[in-house]
């Protein structure tokens, strides 16, 4: 009978459980949410091959609201040589955009099929006197 009652208890408590919410809500009057960087809301970078050693690359960043200036401080575009990745273009040096929210810089390389490629991008955010700097490499294609 203790033994029941016991298997009883602990199942209405596994039932509550299941039954209770555990969503936490943020307040909705604080008008800035929490994020995990004052200006960058994202970053992409990404190569896509696009046959004949062509490859495209594409960048975007996203700052939390509208700044002051934000772009590409170096773009780079890099092999797999002797396990290491070595730049061997740099088609994009200090391109910044002013009073927005959002960058797109979107540009093809023209490579060797059969070479693994990847970009390696210094995205940059500027407002009010502060600033902030992400650092994101593209996963690695081979171009066909």
């Amino acid at each position: 009978m203790l033994k029941k009652n016991i298997f009883l208890i602990i199942l209405a408590g596994m039932l509550h459980m299941l039954v209770s919410p555990l969503a936490v809500y943020a307040n909705t009057d604080y008008p800035h949410f929490p994020q995990a960087s004052e200006y960058i809301r994202s970053v992409r970078a990404e190569i896509t091959p696009q046959g004949n050693g062509k490859i495209l690359v594409q960048n975007q960043l996203g700052a939390t609201r509208t700044v002051d200036k934000l772009g590409i401080k170096t773009l780079k575009i890099q092999i797999l040589k002797n396990g290491s990745w070595q730049t061997i273009d740099t088609p994009v040096k200090n391109d910044y955009l002013y009073n927005t929210g959002t960058y797109v810089y979107d540009c093809y390389y023209y490579g060797t099929s059969g070479t693994q490629y990847r970009s390696y991008v210094e995205f940059y955010v500027e407002d009010d006197g502060g600033s902030e700097t992400k650092i994101v490499a593209s996963s690695p294609k081979v171009a066909n």
